[in-house]
């Protein structure tokens, strides 16, 4: 049923919705004659009907929104699919890849469009959300891999929110040590670096769409999975088919805006211009609303519901060494050690400028 509901909603896309041809001469939207764009992405508009604070993508799409039509005087409209309804993180990024639609906020699953990109997902590789932060927003390293995306991905870069640290949860034990992982089955994202993580942390690793996610663990299709505090708490309330949560924040997740580079490409600079401000507001709201849900609200629900460990310093250090080099190695044989060496220089320049 969900399937059939999802090719029905992207055929409504690509028939009704596609009222502009994307790669034609450069548009000139103005108040009386907009431009309307569709963006898609994961996340529920509950707030602020049925939630205290926006979630995460939501946040960056009503800030986004709100800041491209105001900019523009109108002239650019901009269309929210929220909630998947388009399909999940991976469907909106084909179709945002292809143009059927428009903008999607995509989480974790760049890997088949632009490889690349994993260097972010590595394992226990960034100590701090800051370092992250930092990275995205000041190094040259990361307006060069991104201007490499555009030309490969035929994606644009518009700004990078935060979809929190992943930790991992499930219902067959404990997890303190990398030992405590055998044998369990855990969902991951629909990305290579994802699945190998797991594998090299010795668990079985089984790629699922975030849709069809609570329903695999209620099942037992799977044991166990690995997101956010925040997704955990309160986008997928996994605390009601889940017991156990360790606090290991094994790779940092993003929520990332990207365009269809034909469609950018195809405004006047000055437009260009307004949506790219707007992709930098907007991911501030996102990192905000992340924070706040993950640090303060969704921990205290988590720790009322589930079975919550935090490993200390050195049973961190046994998960990094036991999965970070087999990671990385393989990394490089998928898109070379130049740009994972890049990366990794890029995080030591992010830790110094910051003081680690």
């Amino acid at each position: 049923m969900y399937r059939t509901l999802k090719a029905i909603l992207t055929v409504l896309v690509v028939l009704g919705l596609s009222a502009a041809p994307l790669c034609a001469a450069k548009l000139e939207p103005t108040p009386d004659k907009p431009v309307t764009l569709r963006l898609g992405y994961s996340d529920n508009p509950t707030w602020p009907d049925t939630a205290k604070i926006p979630e995460p993508e939501h946040a960056f799409a009503i800030v986004f929104k709100s800041y491209v039509e105001t900019a523009s005087n109108g002239a650019i409209k901009v269309q929210l699919f929220p909630s998947s309804q388009l399909g999940g993180s991976k469907e909106a990024t084909e179709m945002t890849k292809t143009g059927t639609l428009d903008l999607c906020i995509e989480t974790g699953n760049m890997g088949p469009f632009f490889p690349e990109f994993q260097v972010i997902n590595l394992p226990y590789v960034f100590a701090s959300d800051d370092i992250a932060w930092w990275i995205f927003d000041n190094s040259q390293f990361w307006k060069d891999l991104m201007a490499q995306m555009e030309k490969k991905a035929n994606l644009v870069y518009l700004g990078m929110g935060q979809n929190g640290v992943r930790n991992f949860t499930n219902n067959i034990r404990p997890i303190h040590e990398p030992k405590d992982m055998e044998g369990i089955k855990f969902r991951v994202m629909q990305s290579p670096v994802f699945v190998k993580t797991v594998e090299a942390l010795g668990a079985k690793a089984i790629p699922i769409a975030w849709p069809e996610v609570y329903t695999s663990l209620q099942t037992g299709v799977i044991d166990g999975q690995e997101n956010p505090i925040s997704v955990i708490a309160y986008v997928g309330k996994l605390y009601e088919v889940q017991k156990y949560l360790t606090l290991d924040a094994h790779t940092w997740s993003e929520n990332m805006l990207i365009m269809n580079a034909d469609k950018f490409n195809s405004f006047p600079e000055n437009y260009q211009h307004i949506l790219k401000i707007a992709g930098i507001h907007g991911a501030r709201a996102d990192r905000a609303a992340e924070a706040f849900m993950s640090r303060v609200m969704g921990l205290g629900l988590l720790q009322e519901k589930m079975e919550v460990y935090a490993p200390t310093v050195e049973q961190i250090k046994l998960f990094q060494e036991k999965a970070q080099p087999p990671v990385i190695e393989w990394l490089k044989g998928e898109v070379g050690a130049e740009v994972v060496d890049q990366f990794l220089a890029s995080v030591k320049e992010a830790e110094a400028a910051l003081g680690y």
